[in-house]
């Protein structure tokens, strides 16, 4: 345990890179301000990027060179200037300027890979459940093909809003969501890189599948009777309750490993579904910020991140963090 502390303090010493997609819309400039209070102008590094779109055709005949590339930098400043006001004003001379060509998906994913950042964010809008479960494409590709840790913010509110889905008041609120894996250290070192802005609250959640998937049926329960089956039974109710002991022994670990702003709430092991229970707990905190793991490590395995992962990028009404 202490050289898993120890780990986690020269983790909150590091820089945090983040690379942020800009395209001028208002759910990527909110996804520019959520990311500015959550970097530290001192120590960490923020680059905006932006896919620049191709050169139009006029007819039979492409437009003059000279125009375009006029047309595609007046273009391209007014995106970036428009996404650095949304910045601290401390950030705003800082943040790097990252103009790309091509696919804006695939050029993200490889910017991230040439520029080694840390953290890729990426916004979509998520007013209603059918909009929650459908991704954009360039938001779902960085999602499931990125090597490094994801945030996704998500705006909510009508067309030209920027306000961040969740934000009750000015408290920001955020959710660890712990499975008892080595996915564990890795969310730990992340939430630990993070500049969490003063006044913030987190609350760490486990969940632990229920003893039965399916209530007994009817005619099966006369057959709890038999003294056999009752002793099996006990021997089963025994070992879940060792299991939901042990799993709230790992959650406190997990939270004392934590920023302080984690330690300060009860650790909640929930019983049940992880995917509603942690959308439940997302509710009823009125979070901000969701982290869960993905498991994804080769390309394969990141095309498909947990269901209970894919479940929260999709359901949640807030930002998820995915922490690779």
């Amino acid at each position: 345990m202490c050289g898993y502390r120890s780990f986690l303090g020269s983790v909150r010493l590091a820089r945090m890179k983040v690379l942020v997609g800009v395209d001028g819309s208002s759910n990527s400039l909110a996804t520019v301000t959520f990311v500015g209070r959550l970097l530290s102008v001192e120590r960490d590094k923020l680059v905006l990027a932006y896919v620049s779109p191709p050169v139009p055709f006029l007819g039979d005949e492409q437009l003059d060179p000279g125009v375009a590339a006029r047309a595609q930098g007046a273009l391209s400043g007014a995106v970036f200037d428009e996404a650095v006001i949304r910045l601290p004003e401390a950030w705003q001379p800082r943040a790097e300027r990252l103009e790309l060509t091509g696919s804006p998906g695939a050029s993200l994913l490889e910017a991230a890979d040439e520029r080694g950042v840390d953290l890729v964010a990426v916004g979509f809008r998520g007013t209603g459940l059918f909009e929650r479960f459908l991704l954009g494409s360039v938001s779902r590709a960085v999602v499931h093909s990125a090597r490094v840790p994801v945030l996704v913010v998500k705006t909510a509110g009508g067309h030209g809003s920027e306000k961040i889905a969740g934000t009750p008041d000015g408290t920001f609120r955020v959710l660890a969501a712990y499975d008892g894996s080595e996915f564990g250290e890795r969310i730990a070192a992340l939430v630990g890189q993070v500049s969490w802005p003063d006044g913030a609250r987190g609350w760490v959640i486990s969940v632990v599948p229920p003893m039965f998937v399916h209530h007994l049926p009817d005619w099966l329960q006369p057959i709890q009777r038999d003294a056999d089956v009752q002793a099996m039974a006990e021997a089963w109710q025994k070992e879940y309750e060792q299991q939901l002991a042990q799993a709230v022994d790992d959650l406190q670990r997990f939270q004392t490993g934590l920023p302080e702003i984690f330690r300060a709430t009860e650790a909640i092991v929930a019983q049940g579904n992880p995917g509603e229970q942690i959308l439940g707990m997302i509710t009823r905190q009125k979070i901000d910020l969701a982290v869960v793991g993905s498991r994804g490590q080769s390309a394969v395995e990141r095309l498909l991140i947990g269901s209970t992962s894919a479940r929260i990028v999709s359901e949640a009404p807030c930002s998820v963090l995915i922490a690779r």
